[in-house]
């Protein structure tokens, strides 16, 4: 017992003569006295930063820079900043992004390229669509009033005709008739029989018109002229999204004629092709369709109406008929003479009729 209470009595005089020693030398120090940091501490030394335009939201390849909220300045470290980085948010106007930028990426310049740029075609094709060229007049432009970005619809006129289903070939066919002819041979032998071809004409139909002598059986009646096409107007591909109006590089042209001297220059000839980007089954229909020579014209949408869909009826001659309640005149045995009176009242030259059009 006497033992453990003589380690305690020393304990408690070691602790006492310990702070007595800590105060002693905090008292010697003053109150201004900072302890010297740990051994192998270093200060901290702040990274170097500039302001460098990066984008705030992802922008796919093709994309457009222009929209609000696409870039943002953002503090970037100095000695990682790109040497062909933007300076201002400005170069991105008109342009589009040649590759998929991600968010908070620094925009380079190599990343942007001119919308509708020549070789950069394929920036401004939709995800899911193909672009194909289709040829244009001042008629099947819409009076060249398409524009780039406008949506338009593809209409076709088709002309459907009667074919020979083993010749795959347009009727009526050429028939050539076989007849039997005898050659004479020497006395005491039998005539030898042989057969003739007459000249190939146009298949024929066999009639009995009224009237005929009894001793015609009958006649054929052969076309006077080729056979009409039947046509029909449809509605095909729609909203098709107009990529570029004319070629998209500068083709050679001839040298203009120089004008004179204060006239103004001649302005360039009107585009005659455009591109569209289209479904890629819509783009086997309009090769198709050019290809069969169908007549094809465009027609422009409005604003907005992209995603509408429409199921308008074939138009046909029938339809015309009907529709608009057109009556078929009867067949006359008189008619209104069509001549071209002069001033003063002479009659002239009979003026022919015109050409009969298709169904």
């Amino acid at each position: 017992m006497r033992r453990g209470r003589l380690l305690i009595l020393l304990g408690v005089i070691l602790g006492l003569a310990t702070a007595v020693i800590v105060l002693v030398v905090l008292t010697r120090q003053g109150p201004g006295f900072t302890p010297p940091p740990p051994t192998g501490a270093e200060t901290a030394t702040p990274v170097p930063t500039q302001k460098v335009w990066v984008a705030l939201q992802p922008v796919p390849r093709g994309g457009d820079f222009a929209a609000e909220g696409t870039l943002g300045l953002r503090d970037w470290p100095s000695t990682n900043v790109p040497p062909d980085v933007i300076g201002d948010k400005s170069e991105t106007i008109g342009r589009v992004a040649t590759v998929d930028v991600v968010q908070g990426q620094p925009i380079l310049r190599t990343m942007l390229a001119v919308r509708g740029a020549a070789g950069q075609a394929a920036l401004l094709v939709p995800e899911g669509r193909v672009a194909v060229a289709f040829p244009v007049d001042e008629q099947s432009s819409v009076a060249y009033a398409i524009q780039p970005d406008d949506y338009v619809d593809v209409l076709i006129v088709a002309s459907f005709l009667d074919f020979d289903q083993e010749f795959q070939t347009k009727l009526p066919n050429l028939i050539s008739f076989l007849s039997l002819r005898l050659v004479e041979t020497p006395e005491g032998q039998d005539p030898i029989e042989t057969y003739d071809f007459t000249p190939p004409t146009d298949e024929g139909r066999f009639e009995i018109p009224p009237g005929l002598p009894p001793e015609m059986p009958g006649a054929y009646v052969y076309p006077r002229e080729p056979q009409r096409a039947r046509r029909v107007a449809q509605l095909t591909v729609q909203a098709a999204k107009v990529l570029r109006v004319g070629p998209w590089i500068d083709l050679p042209t001839e040298q203009p004629q120089p004008t004179e001297e204060g006239e103004p220059p001649l302005p360039p000839p009107p585009p005659d092709i455009v591109t569209l980007a289209v479904d890629p089954q819509d783009a086997l229909v309009l090769l198709w369709a050019r290809q069969s020579e169908m007549y094809m014209e465009l027609a422009l949408r409005a604003p907005e109406t992209e995603e509408a869909r429409y199921q308008p009826e074939a138009v046909t001659l029938q339809y015309m008929l009907a529709r608009f309640n057109i009556a078929v005149p009867p067949k006359l045995e008189y008619g209104f003479a069509r001549e071209a009176f002069t001033p003063s009242g002479v009659a002239g030259e009979e003026v022919p009729p015109p050409d009969d059009v298709g169904q």
